[in-house]
């Protein structure tokens, strides 16, 4: 019984003072998001799945696995997605998706082109697709309405999900009724009720990988008539957020709409953006 309780013990060892610091240097310099004190709780919760999945010992050992050895590699995708990962909705915050619509209707309704939005930080792809269907919503009025979504991400878990797009019936009990009867197949397994989103749906969706840290910007100059960065940058330095206002502005043309989560703000906007309302920003000209 002795032995049985201290394999408990050391299984469940407490993620170290020095053993946070290096996840907490890791993750900052690879994705930019720090991990302060305060996480380290949250650290040992996600990383315990990973260490118990690969039979390590103790978090210890999983880590020098991953940050030290070499055959670690491919597990650091893993390891990034575990720590890198948030809370998504479809319909979440759901006046952007508002004043988006009526943006278009006033904007670019008497002047038809194909507008292209940017859903970077797509996590799971709820707020890509519910863009995807308050576009086919828009497009009963503008038929003449074209529009394409780039999704992207870090975590490649994530975008796994988001392509497949099938979630638990729980999630999507979000959305409007009218859109779910319109844009959802239900699975007839009544033991595990699941969700697809229709294929006319996702068609208008291209999920692929980007690291806001790392990658390089330009294939994302002046492409976005719109760009949702929501409940992301609040995760980011004071330096690296100013540093990715001035990328997404890059990324936006003339006239844009850059558009953040209700408990965020760009740092320095002005140098880049008009405010339009809190969260919504315009670039000039």
């Amino acid at each position: 019984m002795d032995n049985i309780h201290q394999s408990f013990q050391i299984h469940r060892d407490p993620l170290k003072n020095k053993d946070h610091r290096r996840v907490a240097d890791f993750i900052e310099s690879t994705a930019g998001i720090p991990l302060p004190e305060s996480k380290k709780t949250l650290i040992e919760t996600r990383l315990r799945k990973r260490q118990r999945a690969l039979q390590f010992d103790t978090l210890e050992d999983y880590l020098d696995f991953v940050l030290e050895n070499p055959e670690g590699e491919n597990e650091k995708v893993h390891f990034i997605d575990t720590l890198t990962t948030n809370k998504t909705d479809f319909y979440r915050e759901s006046e952007h998706f508002d004043f988006i619509k009526n943006h278009i209707k006033s904007t670019y309704a008497l002047k038809p082109k194909k507008i292209r939005i940017w859903s970077a930080g797509c996590s799971t792809g709820e707020e890509p697709y519910t863009l995807a269907m308050e576009m086919l919503e828009l497009k009963e009025s503008i038929p003449d309405l074209h529009f394409e979504i780039c999704a992207t991400d870090i975590s490649t878990r994530c975008l796994a999900k988001a392509t497949k797009a099938i979630y638990e019936h729980d999630r999507v009990l979000t959305m409007p009724l009218t859109i779910r009867r319109k844009y959802l197949l239900r699975s007839k397994n009544k033991e595990n009720p699941r969700i697809q989103i229709a294929p006319e749906v996702r068609k208008f969706v291209t999920f692929s990988s980007f690291n806001f840290m790392s990658e390089d910007w330009a294939r994302h100059e002046q492409s976005y008539d719109f760009i949702l960065c929501r409940n992301v940058m609040i995760y980011f330095s004071n330096a690296d957020r100013e540093r990715l206002t001035q990328q997404f502005s890059y990324s936006l043309k003339s006239g844009g709409v850059m558009i953040v989560g209700h408990s965020e703000s760009l740092i320095d906007p002005k140098s880049y953006f008009n405010r339009l309302k809190a969260t919504v920003y315009q670039k000039g000209g």
